[in-house]
């Protein structure tokens, strides 16, 4: 699904389809935020994305494939040297400190066809997978900053209501997956969900470790994206963040 520049989506919320689960076009919910967004990143977890950044996308210098509000994280890529990195901040003694794993054997022309990228957080260490193939790490001491408690996750932007316009990260983006899965910091289970069918899922033991699943197959007519993991973290246009702000700042 095409992302478009400008126009990212977030997922925050869990949505109640207890009445309407069939129904896919029903815009009408009930939803409430979820606090495993607020954790996730403490522990151990799998982010895996398929994605691609063609070279005529409208996008930033540097552009968030997906990031959280706080000082910036998440996976960047810097048009200007055709680095792709995973950014993120550890708690300091006096200063926080600002970490970035460059992924090494990654190339531009994989990035515009097509490229499968995982995020792995194994105790204090972060591996980055490029099609389940490992590509680099890091160790820290600390743990992150706790900017990252914020429950909202954007996908084609860092914060897109930060002060500074270029620290909003925008980028276009075709993606066709992104997950997480929470306290498993195992790369061969990441692997196995993204090769599992949807209809596959319930059965694997790590069900309900699933913090979300998009595959971006179904999309309703207001296009919010279906989350096949048991918990219902839809994804919604940026304009449903947009409009919740300005309610907030009008009242």
């Amino acid at each position: 699904m095409k992302i478009k520049y400008k126009q990212p989506y977030w997922v925050k919320f869990q949505w109640d389809i207890s009445e309407h689960h069939d129904n896919q076009f029903v815009t009408d919910f009930d939803k409430e935020e979820n606090p495993m967004f607020n954790k996730f990143l403490y522990n151990n977890f799998v982010i895996t994305t398929k994605f691609k950044i063609k070279n005529h996308y409208k996008k930033d210098e540097i552009g968030m494939v997906f990031g959280k509000p706080g000082k910036n994280l998440g996976l960047s890529y810097n048009h200007s040297t055709k680095t792709m990195a995973f950014e993120f901040w550890t708690k300091g003694v006096v200063e926080d400190k600002f970490q970035m794993i460059v992924m090494k054997n990654i190339t531009v022309k994989e990035i515009e066809n097509g490229v499968t990228v995982s995020i792995v957080r194994e105790g204090k260490k972060i591996t980055l997978y490029k099609n389940f193939v490992e590509d680099s790490s890091l160790e820290f001491e600390t743990d992150f900053i706790d900017d990252y408690s914020d429950s909202s996750l954007f996908i084609g932007c860092s914060n897109p209501d930060i002060d500074s316009e270029k620290h909003r990260y925008y980028c276009e983006i075709d993606m066709s997956h992104f997950s997480i899965l929470n306290n498993i910091g195992d790369i061969e289970v990441g692997k196995e969900l993204f090769e599992t069918e949807t209809h596959n899922l319930l059965w694997r033991k790590y069900y309900d470790d699933i913090l979300c699943f998009y595959n971006f197959e179904t999309i309703n007519n207001i296009g919010i994206v279906y989350d096949e993991s048991k918990y219902t973290n839809f994804l919604e246009r940026s304009e449903e963040h947009t409009s919740e702000l300005q309610s907030r700042q009008y009242l």
